[in-house]
């Protein structure tokens, strides 16, 4: 499907594992059972107060559900409102869904500035598609300063990356060996020893 088409799956994926995690709260329960079964306008009815409340997990559901027209009609401004809310958190999912939105300019105004900050983020903090946008930007200098070597580092870590989907590995293969071939022997190995001794950073507000 491409990166871009799949960012619905994966923003609805992501955040919707986060909320199946969750405690039982007033009306949580009740949202994730009609979801389930697929009475998306009930279970959004039940998350919104949720959301409001500044639970990260399920502002996410709710962006996703915005993203996705499930349960009300399709709308990118409001995923955007509600992955910035969970975003403000320091959710390294919401990080990742706003950068993507900056980065394709979905709901929001296309800036790459923007995505870079919010990719970095998201891709210290261990998602796997973040990384792989960092790779690009650093790769063709898009809001963030044009560097090779970055851009490999990041496109190992995407590589890796526990959460990387198995349709994605692929492209993230192909990018990491387009820029390994315009790098120095002493670089490659110097870039991947830094990348088998990083770790992500604690995630915040998941």
């Amino acid at each position: 499907m491409g990166w871009n088409l799949r960012f619905v799956a994966t923003a609805l994926a992501a955040a919707w594992l986060v909320v199946g995690a969750l405690p039982a709260a007033a009306g949580l329960e009740e949202g994730v059972k009609a979801y389930r079964e697929g009475d998306y306008a009930k279970a959004l009815e039940e998350f919104l107060p949720l959301a409001a409340t500044g639970d990260a997990a399920v502002q996410n559901q709710v962006a996703a559900m915005y993203y996705t027209g499930q349960g009300t009609p399709q709308d990118f401004a409001k995923a955007a409102e509600w992955f910035r809310k969970a975003a403000a958190s320091g959710n390294a999912d919401g990080q990742y869904c706003l950068g993507k939105l900056y980065y394709y300019g979905q709901g929001v105004a296309q800036n790459f500035d923007e995505a870079a900050k919010l990719l970095t983020e998201a891709g210290l903090a261990g998602k796997g598609g973040a990384q792989y946008l960092l790779a690009t930007l650093y790769l063709y200098g898009k809001g963030v300063s044009k560097n090779a070597v970055k851009a490999y580092f990041w496109s190992i870590l995407a590589v890796e990356a526990p959460d990387q989907a198995a349709e994605d590995k692929p492209a993230a293969v192909a990018l990491r060996d387009q820029i390994e071939s315009g790098l120095a022997p002493r670089q490659v190995e110097s870039i991947q020893t830094m990348a088998r001794n990083w770790a992500p950073r604690k995630k915040k507000g998941n």
